[in-house]
């Protein structure tokens, strides 16, 4: 009976110990979702434009969710005689936070984390052929968002994407798709009820 006890007592104690453990989403509540496009252009660079979209699920001030972008118009490797055609395409994960995000204006801050591939038509020697470089994209920005209704806001960003993968023995490197950018984004959703 007293083995009983002790057993009853320890399973007791483990759950009770098991209950109290502190996670990093344990105590998030979803408040809302949002969905919406996206554009970005080279900062004073050859980098292009990009567009597309995402969406996500939101936590108090920190949402969850994915992205696709897509893009062309690299005018420094495209001044290469073998070069016809140059396109990107990436998707993934995204994450970010807007703080506080119940004021009007206020600060915004995401990571798009995504794997994608280099879509190059190359000539060489009157010989035309397509590489696929299966690449690794990833994206910081910083930057403000406006509330301009519940449902609808818009942020204006700075960020740097970061490419890994390219297939450097074809005259192009990393470095060429890598770089700052600027960017807009729309999101249509709900962000929450309450001021918090």
């Amino acid at each position: 009976m007293k083995r009983l006890l002790m057993v009853l007592a320890l399973i007791g104690w483990f759950f009770s110990a098991v209950a109290q453990h502190e996670t990093l989403f344990g105590n998030m509540r979803v408040v809302g979702a949002f969905g919406g496009p996206m554009y970005e252009t080279g900062l004073n660079n050859d980098l292009g434009t990009s567009a597309g979209g995402g969406g996500g699920i939101v936590f108090r001030n920190f949402f969850l969710g994915g992205y696709g972008m897509g893009g062309g118009d690299f005018e420094g490797l495209l001044e290469n005689g073998n070069i016809r055609k140059l396109e990107i395409g990436h998707g993934g994960l995204w994450l970010g936070f807007m703080v506080p995000s119940y004021k009007m204006i206020h600060f915004y801050g995401s990571a798009r984390v995504g794997w994608g591939a280099l879509n190059i038509e190359l000539e060489d020697n009157g010989q035309q052929y397509s590489d696929l470089d299966k690449v690794f994209v990833l994206t910081p920005e910083v930057g403000v968002e406006l509330n301009v209704f519940r449902w609808f806001r818009m942020t204006g960003t700075v960020s740097y994407r970061q490419v890994s993968g390219a297939n450097e023995a074809q005259g192009y490197k990393n470095e060429d798709f890598s770089g700052a950018m600027w960017g807009l984004g729309l999101r249509f959703g709900w962000f929450g009820s309450r001021r918090r």
